[in-house]
């Protein structure tokens, strides 16, 4: 049974997310953050939360601002350069996979029962990329690989600190507080500043999952999931991404033209089999509850609601509405 959570990355978007639904389920919470965090700010306040303050090259020093615990599963998010130009820096991410190992170590030193690592679909891309012959990868795969790698590492460490193991893989999650310029975000951007919207074919696989179900597939693992399980966590619906962009357009801009074969795609596109859920639904009971249109319309809200609060000198203070 789970009765705390400690988690790191804890005012990152999945993070923030995963917070407040552990609290909310009556699980209390070690928020992990750096200590010059300027999101701190987004952490509910909560009797029930703790915060430490850590940089990721110090996880070593946890268990001394962390007490023993019981019946605690170890939350790691943290990540750095998961977008932008850090997220082909090598160093970056091999800190990143460093970091990911001292979690391990630290979350069996405080005594909790299990570590879950967040993977990303990105890692599947990295391994056809390099079981694959003749292609040439960008280097856009060094942060696939990073997740990938972090993954064995942190399994063989599991296996050697007695602490069970368990590594969601997300397909790509989105929702309401991602400032990020991902695909969805930058596609609803593009809509409410009536640019071209511009497109590959579309051909490729992709499944989206909003936010709220992602972290709440993340608590179901913690709470029911396997040791030593990969899990991959998405709506279950995967499809071509011409498809999601097509429901996209249906739903939210009905009198634009949707251009595909624009941009040039240089990426792999996975089979769908690799988009299966089943292992989660079947071990955890996880449903995803929030249909993409759904999920695209209370995003498209938080990003206007933010970019008219931009000119003001003002961010958008997270208030999350749970249904």
């Amino acid at each position: 049974m789970m009765k705390k959570a400690i988690v790191t990355g804890a005012t990152g978007f999945i993070g923030r997310w995963l917070v407040r639904e552990l609290l909310r389920e009556n699980i209390s919470v070690t928020a992990v953050i750096r200590p010059d965090s300027p999101n701190r700010r987004f952490l509910p306040e909560n009797d029930e939360l703790q915060v430490a303050e850590c940089r990721m090259d110090s996880y070593h020093t946890l268990p001394e601002q962390i007490s023993r615990q019981k019946e605690c599963v170890f939350y790691h998010l943290a990540w750095a350069g998961v977008s932008g130009s850090d997220r082909i820096d090598l160093k970056v991410q091999l800190d990143n996979v460093y970091a990911s190992g001292e979690a391990v170590k630290a979350a069996s030193a405080i005594g909790c029962d299990a570590f879950i690592g967040l993977g990303s679909i990105m890692e599947e891309e990295a391994a056809a990329v390099t079981d694959g012959d003749k292609i040439k990868p960008g280097l856009g795969y060094i942060y696939g690989e990073a997740k990938q790698f972090s993954h064995l590492l942190t399994k063989a460490l599991a296996v050697e600190y007695h602490i069970a193991h368990m590594w969601p893989v997300l397909t790509n999650a989105y929702g309401e507080y991602e400032s990020s310029p991902r695909f969805i975000n930058t596609t609803l951007r593009k809509i409410i500043y009536h640019e071209p919207l511009e497109f590959t074919a579309g051909t490729q696989m992709y499944d989206f999952i909003h936010v709220k179900d992602a972290v709440r597939a993340l608590i179901a693992i913690g709470r029911r999931g396997g040791a030593f399980q990969r899990y991959l966590v998405g709506s279950g619906y995967a499809a071509p991404l011409r498809t999601f962009i097509e429901r996209i357009g249906k739903t939210l801009a009905p009198q634009s033209n949707l251009n595909f074969g624009k941009v040039p795609f240089t990426g792999v596109s996975l089979p769908i089999e690799r988009f299966d859920i089943d292992a989660l639904i079947k071990d955890t009971g996880f449903v995803p509850q929030i249909p993409f249109e759904d999920g695209i319309r209370r995003t498209m809200d938080w990003i206007e609601k933010s970019e008219r609060m931009k000119p003001a000198g003002k961010e958008m203070e997270v208030k999350l509405k749970y249904e």
